[in-house]
């Protein structure tokens, strides 16, 4: 058993070496030296569009919000290749992190490549190592892939991940969290080039497909020396001078913005924030009962191991040269294991009792997928009785409901007292895309306290008139587009809901969130 011997050997050297000669250190061009393993991470050029808050970006990977950097899986299979009983025993949610001060990517302790294929090596074995990447990287358990910050499967964004016995690809289980403020970016890596790269060691050679993982990488015996290109037909940065694992760390999710207001349709017009007949009559209210928004989930697992790519055409024309491959999210079931299947993702404000928003209704929907709660009606009408009576009893509720200002569809979930509260502002969200038509249903009630009535409104003690409105928009008809618009990765969508008495219309728009190829914006290690 030469071959663990030489192998341990080489993770010997770890107490020796400092993590200066990770950064400054070019990879060894002889065989049989201890080549360190160095990560970096790559974009061809800056391309993550302005006023897209919250996304993850080289400068909040470095410094800023997300800088505890990114995380990597390393499986080291000897001579054999990757497959579903390979294990992380080579780096398990391995934080690699920007040091300023040496200008590169680092980690500790560092890892060596496998040294058992060369001129002077005693084992003939061709040594492979595989690479997954995730960003922003989350500290877990390595016994049981639960956050050591103690967040649970019920709760937001990374909310576990394989154990460090798992066998086969990684796995990033995933909850959205409907709070625009605390919502989370999630990537992975793949290989940044548009053209094969090549790893070589003796006689030996691994090779990386295009917008893929790195899978069975060998030792680099030189730096690569064919030319590896991004996109846009352009070379890498410094392709002959290093070997590093070079990632493009990709978007899984889309980005998603929902707001909702009134406009005055009591004419049979309408026009946008204007008071008209909701704001006349103080006594009539809209409330949101539920909301179905096709296109996204709102719960599941990242393979980090992609196995598809998705041809990009940015003027339209086939075959003249401008397209490129990206990535296309691995998404799973939330075990990690089946295949996640599509339902429209509903938003529900629970039973007409009065008690709308509570924790323990309908299906205690409103724990995991609730409504703004301004825009529903959680709370009781009150009885107003003038102390002159020269006025009837009116009744009122102090919740707004939809009105001439815009809100934001989305609610927050306040942990420390158990309820739903309003987004102050409205942010756009991160789902899961599943490559489905943005379809939307909606259902809501327009309710006027009326005492001359006999009925009663939704919370069975008003007296007045409650009308159910039910309204369906195609796609199609949002998009204002002959084909259905289907919510991809790396993109932007807003969703601008305008409610009247008797209609509904929709406003709608999707950016490219990065410029054209959903990659965050990652620039080469300088």
């Amino acid at each position: 058993m030469k071959k663990i011997f030489l192998f341990a050997a080489a993770a010997a050297l770890l107490t020796a070496c400092s993590s200066e000669e990770l950064s400054n250190s070019e990879v060894a061009q002889q065989n049989n030296a201890e080549t360190p393993v160095a990560f970096s991470i790559y974009t061809p050029r800056s391309v993550t569009r302005a006023g897209q808050p919250e996304t993850i970006t080289t400068a909040s990977l470095k410094t800023g919000d997300h800088k505890a950097g990114f995380g990597v899986f390393g499986y080291f299979t000897d001579n054999g290749t990757y497959s579903e009983t390979s294990t992380p025993n080579f780096m398990y949610n391995q934080q690699v992190k920007w040091n300023d001060g040496e200008s590169a990517w680092m980690y500790e302790p560092v890892k060596y490549w496998p040294n058992e294929y060369g001129n002077s090596a005693v084992s003939d074995d061709v040594d492979r190592v595989t690479f997954f990447a995730y960003a922003p990287w989350t500290p877990v358990s390595p016994a049981t892939g639960i956050p050591t910050a103690g967040v649970t499967e019920d709760e937001r964004n990374i909310t576990a991940m394989t154990k460090n016995t798992a066998t086969g690809d990684p796995i990033i289980k995933y909850v959205v969290d409907p709070d625009g403020i605390t919502s989370v970016d999630l990537l992975w890596g793949v290989y940044a080039g548009q053209t094969q790269y090549h790893t070589a060691w003796g006689t030996a050679e691994a090779t990386v497909q295009p917008a893929m993982p790195f899978i069975d990488l060998l030792k680099p015996n030189a730096p690569e020396t064919t030319p590896y290109t991004d996109w846009t037909g352009n070379p890498l940065t410094a392709p002959t001078t290093d070997n590093k694992v070079r990632f493009n760390l990709c978007h899984a999710l889309a980005k998603l913005l929902v707001t909702i207001d009134y406009f005055d349709d009591s004419n049979g017009g309408g026009t946008y924030g204007t008071t008209g007949a909701l704001e006349a009559s103080k006594e009539t209210k809209i409330w949101i009962r539920e909301i179905k928004i096709g296109g996204f989930m709102m719960k599941g697992a990242l393979n980090l191991n992609s196995t598809a790519t998705r041809e990009v055409d940015p003027d339209g024309t086939a075959n003249n040269g401008d397209e490129y491959l990206i990535g296309v999210p691995n998404w799973k079931a939330y075990d990690g294991v089946s295949d996640l299947e599509y339902e429209e993702t509903t938003f529900k404000d629970g039973r007409k009792d009065g008690r709308e928003g509570a924790i323990d209704g309908e299906n205690s929907s409103e724990k995991f997928l609730g409504l703004n709660p301004t825009l529903i009606q959680s709370t009781e009408y009150k009885l107003n009785t003038p102390d002159d009576g020269k006025f009837e009893d009116t009744w009122f509720n102090d919740n707004k409901g939809v009105t001439v200002l815009t809100q934001p569809l989305f609610g927050a979930w306040d942990k420390t007292n158990k309820k739903w509260i309003a987004n102050t502002t409205a942010k756009p969200i991160f789902v899961i895309p599943m490559d489905k038509p943005i379809d939307i249903s909606i259902v809501y009630d327009v309710e006027t306290y009326n005492p001359k009535l006999a009925g009663k409104l939704s919370d069975n003690l008003t007296p007045g008139k409650s009308v159910e409105n039910k309204i369906f928009k195609t796609s199609a008809e949002i998009f204002k587009t002959t084909n259905p618009v289907n919510m991809e990765a790396g993109k932007y969508y807003e969703l601008r809901l305008h409610l009247g008495m008797t209609s509904v219309k929709v406003d709608a728009a999707v950016t490219d969130w990065t410029d054209t190829n959903g990659l965050a914006n990652l620039p080469a290690n300088q």
